[in-house]
């Protein structure tokens, strides 16, 4: 017994007995008073025992005499476990408690005593503790955040579906297990592929669209015991508005990109515009000269008529050229506001490097010396928009990193060509370069290293984002002799067959005298074109509205092709299209339509469902009219045969 009482005496687990039923301690351990931190006490009965140890529960109450454990052993007459005590030392303290409690029966089958171990859960209740905490976060994250995370086993069948992402899918938690995941997304092969893999061993991240969801997926597959893949789970995180952001960023971009280009556009048409006007006022002069002569023809001035004609075609082919410059630039802003971001096709790289530099050499070449290496590539699939935006962007990143003051000394390289398969891109600067650790960083939003002013720090974040969209990637690099490297990589692509070839200015030519309509309430246009067609031998009438426009197309008038602006005030070329299509859809074939920028939603939505019917401002028209007229006739005669 002297042995048993020295072991029990050096257990790290406190033991106290208590006599029945008053519950007067007849035995303690040492470990018992460093566990509740106060000796046992001979005198204190059990309706005395919360106040004199301290017991409370979880909750900071004294402990109710009639739950303790030594009461329930009295009143039961059975072991039970306790593990709500929580002990409040006489030090400040608090200890939780863990008791096992058992009863001890005389010989004669009464019970004598009760012996309970007491065992500090401290660290586990607070373990428990903080994995409530944590598992209350989670639960919070993804019931609030767009995200799903789910399961499923080898079959496919749903064990876990869980996210507030789930609401888009048009579910609630929980409402997709016992499902068949193969089944639910049988017309979506591509995910049913994805899961496919993950069964197999694989992980894997992955992008797949449906109605009104888009799911970024990180899928690992599970395993058991022996390695073997018994399911598969995934989170899933539903990017619509992250996409939503990353599109208005990249047009607050493209518009801060634009009033960048401003001044170098202005100087640019202004330069040209000049010489138009100087010129302008030499043709009026000769004109008045060739009034004076016309009036009093005769031999002597023959040579004067001659050499006065020679003259004004001469300074009207300058005008030509003048003008074609201006057309140019702003084609080249067209394409770089292009509204469709949807349909992808051809892009060349070299054709999108060239549209900057037609925007800002200027501005560039004060700034530093400019150096090409524009080699031929094969095509990126893509949008030229999209393209156009990111080298400039990297342009114009490359000139602010540079000094004003040091335009001779400093340096910019622009290369295009082909590694490897993939098309690259590089735009270096002889700047400070980007430090090692600020690399990453850069292609954050609105982090910018320029002076105040200078960059909006939205640049290289929307540049990665089109790029990564392409499937290729951007990086920066140290510049041989110092300063930045930027590089774009980018799959290269079989060229796509373009949507609209457009007409072809080699058509044989129609019969002349064929009806040709304008609508357009410039009069400027409408007239000039009227005159271009009625002296190519087309007979060519105006209308100045688009009301007048299509009370003459739907009057029977004889109209064989009609050029009719998009953008008017009153009845616009959208509303005439729909005019026609409900009240005599067979005119639709002889409709095109002109614009100088599709502005509002209604017009852009217009380009975009009916690209082969729209041409751009300027165009040539004769050109135009003789391949729509030959597409008119063509599409008759095939109509005809059959």
């Amino acid at each position: 017994m002297q042995d048993l009482t020295k072991l029990i005496g050096q257990l790290p687990i406190g033991v106290w007995v208590a006599s029945v039923p008053n519950g007067r301690a007849v035995f303690t351990n040492p470990a018992f008073q460093s566990i509740l931190g106060v000796g046992a006490s001979d005198r204190s009965e059990i309706e005395d025992a919360p106040a004199t140890y301290g017991i409370f529960d979880r909750q900071g109450n004294p402990y109710a005499v009639e739950q303790l454990p030594f009461s329930r052993v009295v009143r039961t007459g059975q072991a039970v476990v306790v593990d709500d005590l929580v002990i409040h030392r006489p030090d400040g303290t608090r200890v939780n408690v863990r008791a096992f409690a058992h009863p001890l029966f005389k010989e004669t089958g009464e019970l004598g005593h009760v012996s309970i171990v007491f065992i500090d859960i401290t660290r586990e209740v607070q373990a428990e503790f903080e994995r409530d905490q944590a598992a209350a976060r989670v639960s919070f994250a993804v019931e609030h955040a767009p995200i799903v995370i789910w399961a499923a086993d080898a079959t496919g069948l749903i064990t876990l579906s869980h996210g507030a992402g789930l609401e888009s899918l048009g579910v609630q938690s929980g409402d997709l297990v016992g499902k068949n995941v193969f089944d639910l997304y049988a017309a979506h092969p591509s995910i049913n592929g994805f899961i496919r893999r993950g069964l197999a061993g694989e992980s894997l991240q992955y992008i797949v669209e449906l109605d009104n969801a888009a799911f970024d997926t990180w899928l690992t597959p599970i395993h058991d015991a022996g390695g073997s893949v018994v399911g598969v789970t995934g989170l899933s995180h539903d990017i619509r508005e992250l996409r939503r952001l990353q599109a208005a960023s990249i047009q607050t971009d493209r518009t801060a990109a634009l009033g960048t280009l401003a001044a170098s556009v202005a100087h640019e048409i202004n330069n040209p515009l000049t010489y138009i006007l100087s010129y302008a006022d030499q043709i009026d002069l000769s004109l008045d000269r060739l009034e004076e002569l016309s009036a009093s023809p005769s031999a002597s001035n023959l040579g004067q008529l001659r050499a006065l004609l020679m003259t004004l075609r001469e300074d009207f082919q300058t005008l030509r050229l003048g003008t074609e410059r201006i057309a140019t630039i702003t084609g080249e802003l067209r394409t770089f506001h292009h509204p469709d971001d949807s349909a992808l096709g051809p892009v060349d790289t070299r054709a999108a490097v060239l549209s900057v530099l037609q925007l800002v050499r200027t501005q560039l070449e004060a700034r530093a010396r400019l150096s090409l290496d524009l080699q031929e590539t094969a095509p990126i699939a893509g949008h030229p928009a999209r393209l156009v935006q990111v080298v400039l962007n990297l342009v114009m990143n490359a000139m602010q990193s540079l000094p004003r003051a040091a335009a001779s000394e400093n340096a910019i390289r622009i290369h295009t060509g082909t590694r490897k398969d993939q098309i690259v891109i590089e735009v270096s600067d002889s700047g400070p370069g980007v430090p090692a650790a600020d690399r990453e960083r850069i292609f954050e939003p609105f982090v910018t290293t320029k002076p105040i002013g200078e960059g909006t720090g939205l640049g290289l974040f929307v540049c990665r984002n089109i790029v990564r969209g392409y499937g290729g990637e951007v990086s920066v690099h140290d510049r041989v002799g110092g300063g930045a490297l930027f590089r774009v990589v980018l799959p290269a692509t079989a060229a796509l067959a373009q949507a609209h070839a457009g007409p072809n200015a080699s058509v044989p030519c129609p019969d002349v005298g064929a009806h040709v309509l304008i609508i357009d309430d410039d009069a400027q246009i409408a007239n000039a074109f009227s005159g271009q067609l009625n002296r190519a031998g087309y007979r060519a009438s105006a209308c100045a509205s688009g009301a007048a426009g299509l009370h003459s197309l739907l009057d029977g008038e004889d109209i064989d092709l009609v050029f009719c602006d998009l953008m008017m005030k009153g009845v616009t070329g959208m509303a005439l299209y729909a005019h026609v299509q409900q009240r005599a859809p067979g005119l639709l074939r002889k409709l095109v339509f002109m614009t100088g920028g599709a502005c509002s939603p209604d017009a852009r939505e217009f380009v975009l469902r009916h690209p082969e019917i729209v041409v751009e401002k300027p165009f040539d028209l004769l050109a135009e009219t003789r391949a729509r007229l030959s597409q008119t006739r063509a599409s008759i005669s095939i109509r005809e045969r059959e």
